[in-house]
């Protein structure tokens, strides 16, 4: 049996400048967080620090403000958050919107990320920054200004990775800048701030325009353990090790650590996907010559 909770989504500026073919959508890092906060108010016990089975099937449009899930005459956008028990003790979340079409009368519900918050925890498997970051740093580079010019063409707010992007066939390696977020410090972020693991996903898209030709967006991932939350105006480091490539799909785990070199949190299985049927191609020049 489900329990659906009304999800108020606040747009905030800072939100339109992660963009897909110029139209403005949630980040699935944001996505995960309101369901978290929203799953924890409504279930106290919940360990929201570790998830599995993530998928995000459909984007989540938030601009313009007119559509039908918009409250009118604000920057609200009416969700909701859709929770399930499951046998293992695990808890299902997802975040879904309905709309009603006038002309048929007919109510459609969309689902567009879907987690689970485990009741089981598996060994955290770590791995050392310095036993391939010198591999990877033999490997080509971008630049923050040309990877945010040429391949993630969002606006400021996300501009994250802060110096060179190092990749290699291997995986990638760079240098995030998490900002102070002044436009969000009064919301909850029991999961850490959203901008390092966003950031990660950029140099993992620069990796797949590199080595495949494919600008690719995260569809999904197996498990995410956040061990301490990121914190806002801090700066981390992302390491990403290619998994596994198929013909349209290619598969990464993710580390974010501190500039100590401590670990912040891990995300395994991350699945990448070109979801723009072809329309999306990268520049020539990024793309490595066979």
């Amino acid at each position: 049996m489900s329990t659906r909770l009304p999800l108020d989504i606040e747009i905030y500026p800072y939100l339109l400048d992660h963009r897909f073919e110029g139209k403005a959508v949630l980040p699935a890092v944001e996505a995960m967080q309101l369901l978290a906060v929203s799953t924890q108010k409504h279930l106290p016990g919940t360990d929201i620090r570790y998830i599995e089975n993530a998928k995000f099937d459909k984007f989540f449009y938030i601009e313009p403000y007119t559509s039908q899930n918009t409250a009118p005459g604000t920057n609200i956008v009416e969700a909701f958050n859709e929770i399930e028990m499951n046998e293992n003790g695990g808890i299902t979340a997802k975040l879904i919107t309905k709309t009603r079409s006038k002309k048929a009368g007919i109510t459609r519900v969309k689902e567009h990320a879907v987690m689970q918050f485990a009741g089981d925890k598996s060994d955290i498997k770590t791995f050392s920054l310095d036993t391939v970051s010198g591999q990877i740093k033999k490997g080509f580079n971008i630049s923050s200004d040309k990877l945010y010019k040429y391949l993630v063409p969002f606006g400021p707010a996300y501009h994250n990775i802060s110096d060179t992007l190092f990749v290699s066939e291997k995986g990638a390696i760079g240098s995030i800048q998490a900002p102070k977020q002044s436009a969000t410090s009064n919301l909850k972020m029991p999961m850490g701030s959203p901008f390092p693991l966003d950031a990660a996903f950029h140099a993992a898209c620069a990796w797949g325009q590199r080595y495949l030709a494919i600008v690719g967006f995260p569809v999904g991932f197996d498990k995410r353990i956040v061990i301490q939350p990121t914190l806002p105006g801090n700066s981390y480091i992302c390491l990403i090790l290619s998994v596994n490539v198929t013909i349209d799909l290619f598969t990464f785990n993710i580390w974010l650590y501190d500039l100590n070199g401590i670990l912040f949190e891990a995300v395994y299985g991350v699945q990448m996907r070109d979801v723009s049927a072809g329309r999306m191609k990268p520049p020539q020049w990024v793309i490595k010559e066979v």
